[in-house]
């Protein structure tokens, strides 16, 4: 990243904005050049202490919560979301999934979907869960989805199986990001262990922590820990430094995989930086976009302003919202211009909007 910086022939300063598996890049590459750092957003932080020492069940701490959300967005909104025909209460339709769920682990169900026999069992439908909670935007595709397991209709659950990794042959690939992230992980985690059963009490600590990702993202340890080598370049120093610029980090309680307080953890060792809670569900700050949040990260980059300590931005975009664009804008529509650009605000939301469906589905919490 410096390399690239310098090759720039700038100012030799980095100016940056990383998501999520971005932040652990963000954060050592700031714990090592300080100096050197301008501008720097570290949005949907993994805790980088827990990352390097492999260790990280703070990942899932909203985990719960976030799926919460989708079923009370579900309930509220039975008009945008099919799962809540049967019934619009939050609990009723949780237990109907995890019923669901459940049963798929001695009976998965076999759905015929455009010619092709695509099989639904237990970690299949975790992992189309697990890529639907990132995006706010594709819980309606969910709901149709579970929808349609429910109910045996294979039309309707063609919505969750375009969720699934590899989909449509809904295979496993083993090449690719499932292969590559895995390995850039391991290599870099301290951990290592030949006594495996030393691990099942921080397997147990994932499952207490979380019913929806628990035994998903735990097994990650198992790699680890078997791991035959470190990479070269492993940072082994600390992050506990003061840059140039302070950063801002941008967090969420309902973010699936990386908790607020992993960005209250990682803020702590950076002097001079700010946390900015960001409301919305799914991961990071794109996951259910604010014009808030996109209003502050602008004035940090523009400005070097940063939001007041304790800053919260709610979301501009309900769950499940069958409104349509201009309804949306409608609040916003008479914000204040700038002398350059037109309908800045309205610009502004519908850049992040744009950008929010964007994000890369990897099936876990990097």
């Amino acid at each position: 990243m410096m390399q690239i910086v310098d090759a720039l022939g700038e100012d030799g300063l980095l100016r940056y904005w990383g998501f999520s598996y971005g932040t652990v890049l963000g954060a050592t590459v700031a714990a090592m050049f300080p100096d050197r750092m301008d501008k720097v957003v570290l949005d949907g932080c993994v805790n980088p202490h827990d990352y390097y020492a492999g260790l990280d069940v703070e990942q899932v701490t909203d985990s719960d919560r976030s799926y919460d959300g989708f079923f009370t967005g579900c309930a509220a909104h039975p008009e945008a979301c099919e799962l809540a025909q049967g019934s619009p209460i939050p609990a009723d339709l949780k237990r109907q999934f995890y019923d669901l769920l459940y049963s798929l682990k001695n009976e998965p169900y076999v759905a015929t979907i455009n010619g092709n026999a695509t099989i639904f069992d237990y970690n299949a439908l975790k992992a189309a869960v697990q890529n639907a909670i990132y995006s706010t935007a594709t819980w309606p595709l969910l709901a149709t989805g579970l929808h349609g397991l429910l109910t045996k209709n294979d039309t309707a659950t063609a919505a969750v199986a375009s969720l699934l990794p590899g989909y449509p042959s809904g295979i496993y690939p083993n090449e690719g990001l499932e292969a590559y992230v895995g390995g850039i992980r391991a290599s870099d985690v301290r951990f290592r262990t030949d006594n495996l059963t030393s691990l099942y009490p921080v397997l147990e600590r994932f499952f207490a922590k979380s019913q929806i990702f628990g035994d998903s993202l735990s097994p990650n340890l198992l790699t680890y820990a078997q791991w035959p080598f470190r990479a070269k370049g492993a940072y082994t120093g600390d992050f506990h430094v003061k840059t140039k610029y302070p950063i801002l980090f941008v967090g969420s309680d309902r973010d699936a995989f990386t908790p607020l307080v992993s960005a209250r953890n990682a803020s702590s060792g950076f002097e001079g930086s700010v946390v900015l809670q960001h409301g919305g569900y799914g991961h990071t700050s794109l996951g259910q976009p604010s014009l808030c949040t996109a209003k502050a990260i602008r004035a940090y980059f523009v400005n070097s302003t940063l939001p007041a300590p304790h800053t919260i931005c709610e979301p501009t975009f309900g769950l499940f919202s069958d409104a349509t664009a201009e309804q949306e804008y409608a609040p916003i529509a008479n914000f204040t211009k700038r002398t350059i650009g037109g309908d800045d605000e309205r610009v502004l939301l519908s850049a992040i909007t744009r950008l929010s469906t964007r994000i890369p589905q990897s099936g876990h919490g990097l």
